[in-house]
């Protein structure tokens, strides 16, 4: 018998996918979105849509989980250096995953899928994966059946790189030998939907194939074009002190890219679509502003 569903970010680069996965399947879906623009992705998918910004308290959301049995929640604040909410990680992260957590335990939730990222509990020096950590402990805590994925990170998520070759720049920071298997979000996608009904507590994923970050940033300087910069480590760190002075988004930001693109990050092979792949079905026009 299935079960009804509650996807939190349904309208993000992941959510519309596991949303799209899940309409296939028939399964029947409620979907969180926080904006109109949200409104009208979802609405080909499901007409049970919920308009509201969970980060701003549990009366937003009272009783989003009233008659769900399993919660996925693809909530969170994009990393782009190109993309900004106006509110913090631990805002977009932590506390609106929390309101909805509440009302989940509140209205008896069977189980809770939640998306976090790989180096959620070793990077706590960071505002990126602090946010996410702290909700990782609270969904333990909650007496809930639960899975976490960790991806080690989205291809959409490389988009910046992507974005200032079209300005002629690569900036890669350090040797460029630290390692990744990124993963496509309809892969990713396939991933959560697959832990739907069970699944180990925790699973850390990535994509099919492990690339280096210069190797990365070559395919992406053939398609697009630019030039690699190698920048060396304490020049970033200085060049990130600066902007804290400015904005403290971009500053989290930028320590946090410096932190996964200088450290190795590999998951659990899944999926079939190569980076090389993406790039190549990229509309430079469309996709990259």
């Amino acid at each position: 018998m299935k079960k009804k569903i509650l996807l939190a970010g349904a309208s993000g680069a992941l959510g519309l996918e596991v949303l799209k996965l899940l309409h296939d399947r028939e399964e029947e879906v409620r979907a969180l979105v926080h904006s109109a623009d949200g409104v009208e992705k979802v609405g080909a998918y499901t007409q049970d849509i919920w308009r509201a910004d969970a980060s701003e308290g549990t009366e937003k959301i009272k009783d989003i989980t009233k008659d769900i049995s399993i919660v996925i929640s693809t909530l969170g604040k994009s990393v782009s250096l190109f993309t900004n909410r106006g509110k913090s990680f631990v805002e977009n992260d932590f506390y609106a995953n929390s309101n909805v957590l509440d009302d989940a335990v509140k209205n008896g939730v069977e189980r809770f899928i939640y998306v976090s990222i790989k180096g959620a509990d070793k990077a706590l020096e960071y505002e990126v994966a602090k946010s996410h950590k702290m909700f990782e402990d609270a969904l333990q805590a909650s007496g809930l059946n639960y899975t976490i994925i960790r991806p080690v990170g989205f291809f959409s998520g490389l988009n910046d790189l992507a974005i200032m070759a079209k300005r002629k720049v690569i900036p890669i920071v350090g040797d460029g030998h630290a390692r990744t298997n990124s993963i496509h979000q309809k892969d990713l996608a396939k991933v959560v939907v697959d832990h739907l009904y069970e699944g180990p507590e925790i699973r850390e994923v990535g994509g099919p194939l492990v690339h280096t970050r210069m190797e990365m940033a070559k395919m992406i300087e053939k398609k697009i074009g630019g030039k690699v910069i190698q920048v060396p480590e304490k020049v970033a760190e200085w060049g990130m002190f600066l902007p804290e002075m400015v904005d403290d988004d971009v500053s989290a930001k930028l320590k946090y890219f410096k932190f996964v693109t200088t450290n190795d990050m590999i998951g659990e092979k899944h999926g079939e679509i190569t980076f090389e792949e993406y790039l190549n079905s990229l509309d430079l026009e469309k996709d990259l502003p």
